[in-house]
């Protein structure tokens, strides 16, 4: 019953959390963040070397003595011409000028003025060569334009501007107008739209991350310039299917800033870069000095801007290589968002806390890598929702469990901390279904200890000392039997039950109850001196099978054992006065803990209320304590006690007094040597017919036969 509302419970929360989360990501809170955790998914790649960038650096704006051209604002487009003219010598795919030559030129470089005056043989001349560089349009604008107009493979920029709109059936954007570079320029080469898409807000400034596809200015629709740089490249024939995101394409960066090879613009212009260089390439030529500001912050580098040039380069490559990269779509979101909400919903729901803990933990832990095979096979995941799920769904069973079973085990708990040791509640709050109404057979052991003619010593004592000295004795008692592994099972007057391998399953019960059995003894030295008194305790142990469980009704359990052992322990404890012993077991106890525990045989009897004969042993300590004087004792007793139960009674009396001359304190040793007086009596009168009423069966059998607790 309690696993169906678990199971009803888990489904309703999975569904709950996969919707929300839904919702939640539908809604664009934390987007940015989730693009920032994005972004360190990006991670070098090996560079196309099928993309040369000819970069306009710091070196190029040095004065020429050290290599350079001068200021950049002071370039005419002769220069441009130059470069694309040494360029092209090498044959490259196409070349692309990321510059928008919007302005015209004007004025005359000194350098020029200069020659024009050495070259005129009159002032008319002079002035004729000069008055043409006022001329429209300029001669270094023809200049570049001559140049650009020798080839079929040069690509200008020109930008889409001013308010768009984005149209999905066609995957096109329509802006209300553009910027074009000159008119001259603009019949002389092909043209394209340069736009990225940036992303604002961010942890930087701006974020290009996309590049519009299909850019509609005036109804007329073009392809971005990158891709018509590709398709130049691969040829006409060439199926380029590029997936998009709202029109754009996600660029996958394949290098940090300034990562991708470049040559000089002035080294170009001064002829020290061999064209073979440019060779069936896509030449690139752009601005990389920062001063220019034609840059931005990518997902691959957060650090350091990239020059604009060079995402083109990252654009073209994505292309190039087809490792494109896609969103997860709302039913992979889902998806993904379910299982995970399933798989942690359950653990949490069935697996112990700690271990439900840590499966949280791991989880956590594993989601970026899964993030990052996902982004490595062209899939950015949301970094932010499923881990979101995974700590929502451990909260939410958390509290299930807190409001359900925990508030049960704690409970439990407090109820079973009374009984056994700390660690035993705990076992036993999590295996609740040891405690169900009814009981299984087990192997254990069987406890009982009372208190010596404490009956006698309370009637002298007021009811209020009485409990106090009960108090005492019994919370030290039963403190020393769970720290044992036993539980306390009843209180009884000045009497106390425990169990050793109940309720929870123990392979060497036997051993701890003769272990405790001798704590406790030791114990009472320390109550009796702390209290004043001189109580003694005696203990009855019995190992073998009880029916053990809950004995009391669905709504009030009573967990106790029954059987045959648990009267043995009982009779036993009583049979500790008839020996003056302090701990009897029964055979069941010797035999399982006689490895570690040191025992003499006591009697072979037959308790009061039973038919079966059984050894009783005592515990004298452990084998590991015992000396070499002791197991001799032992043996000598087992002798005489072998003589006792042959009849000889001479040969018994002898060998209990040998052993009474070395322990003059020893309670069997006293008992053994009255009944053996009487017994040689009782067994002189069978033997002549005497005495027919002397207690004994015809014949000694050897067995001592209780006819009272």
């Amino acid at each position: 019953m309690k696993n169906k509302k678990k199971i009803l419970f888990g489904a309703v929360a999975v569904l709950a959390i996969s919707l929300i989360s839904l919702g939640l990501k539908g809604s664009g809170i934390l987007s940015e963040q989730g693009q920032n955790l994005s972004a360190y998914l990006y991670h070098e790649r090996e560079l196309s070397d099928e993309i040369v960038i000819v970069a306009i650096d710091p070196k190029s704006f040095s004065i020429p003595e050290q290599g350079g051209l001068n200021g950049f604002g002071s370039w005419p487009k002769t220069y441009y011409g130059d470069v694309l003219n040494k360029i092209e010598a090498g044959d490259p795919s196409s070349v692309f000028f990321d510059v928008l030559f919007t302005t015209e030129s004007s004025g005359i470089k000194s350098d020029e003025l200069l020659s024009i005056a050495q070259e005129s043989t009159t002032s008319t001349d002079f002035a004729e060569n000069v008055l043409g560089y006022t001329a429209t349009p300029h001669p270094y604008d023809v200049y570049f334009a001559d140049a650009l107009s020798d080839y079929e493979n040069v690509y200008l920029i020109k930008s889409a501007t001013g308010e768009n709109t984005f149209d999905a059936e066609t995957d096109t954007f329509t802006y209300a107008s553009e910027i074009k570079p000159l008119e001259l320029y603009g019949e002389a080469a092909k043209l394209g739209y340069y736009n990225v898409a940036v992303s604002e807000g961010t942890q930087n400034s701006s974020f290009v991350s996309a590049i519009p596809l299909r850019i509609s200015v005036d109804s007329v629709t073009e392809e971005h310039v990158d891709v018509q740089l590709v398709r130049e490249y691969l040829g006409d024939e060439a199926d380029l299917v590029i997936p998009t995101e709202n029109g754009q394409m996600l660029i996958n960066y394949a290098g940090d800033s300034y990562s991708y090879p470049m040559v000089s613009f002035a080294d170009v212009y001064y002829g020290q870069v061999d064209p073979s260089v440019f060779e069936g390439k896509i030449v690139l030529i752009g601005a990389t000095a920062t001063i220019l500001q034609d840059w931005h912050y990518t997902p691959i580098d957060r650090q350091i801007p990239m020059p604009g040039v060079e995402i083109h380069a990252n654009a073209i490559q994505t292309m190039l290589d087809g490792d494109y990269l896609e969103y997860q779509t709302t039913s992979g979101f889902l998806g993904l968002v379910g299982l995970i909400a399933a798989v942690s919903v359950f653990v949490f729901l069935f697996a112990p806390i700690l271990i439900g803990s840590g499966f949280l933990v791991f989880e956590v832990a594993l989601f970026p890598f899964y993030a990052q095979w996902r982004f490595n096979h062209g899939v950015i995941v949301d970094l932010i929702w499923p881990v979101v799920a995974m700590v929502v769904a451990y909260l939410a069973v958390l509290a299930y469990r807190n409001f359900t079973e925990f508030a049960e085990k704690r409970k439990l708990k407090t109820a079973f901390s009374r009984y056994v040791s700390p660690e035993l509640a705990e076992e036993i709050t999590e295996k609740p279904d040891m405690l169900k109404l009814g009981g299984e057979r087990r192997n254990i052991t069987a406890l009982f200890l009372d208190i010596e003619n404490f009956t006698n010593l309370s009637e002298g004592l007021e009811a209020q000392e009485v409990v106090r000295i009960i108090n005492v004795y019994f919370d030290a008692l039963a403190q020393v039997i769970m720290a044992h592994g036993g539980s306390v099972d009843k209180y009884e007057g000045d009497a106390i039950m425990a169990l050793f391998g109940a309720p929870v399953p123990s392979t060497d019960h036997a051993v701890k109850a003769c272990l405790a059995a001798l704590a406790i003894q030791t114990k009472m030295t320390e109550i009796n001196a702390q209290m004043g008194y001189s109580l003694r305790i005696r203990v009855g142990l019995a190992t073998g099978d009880a029916i053990v469980g809950n004995m009391g009704s669905s709504q009030r359990f009573d967990y106790t054992a029954m059987g045959d052992i648990v009267n043995t322990a009982s009779r036993l404890e009583g049979a500790n006065k008839f020996y003056k012993t302090g701990i009897l077991v029964n055979p069941g106890t010797f035999e399982a803990a006689q490895e570690q525990i040191f025992f003499r045989k006591i009697d072979t009897v037959c308790l009061k209320g039973k038919d079966n004969v059984i050894e009783i042993y005592e515990v004298m300590g452990t084998q590991e304590g015992a000396s070499q004087e002791g197991k001799a004792l032992v043996a000598e007793w087992q002798s005489a006690l072998e003589d006792y139960k042959s009849a000889k009674w001479e040969n018994a009396e002898a060998g209990v007094k040998a052993v009474l001359e070395k322990l003059p304190d020893d309670g069997p040793a006293r008992t053994f040597l009255a009944r053996i007086a009487k017994l040689k009596v009782l067994y002189q009168q069978e033997q002549t017919g005497t005495n027919r009423d002397a207690g004994l069966r015809p014949g000694w059998d050897g067995i001592w036969r209780f006819e009272e607790k």
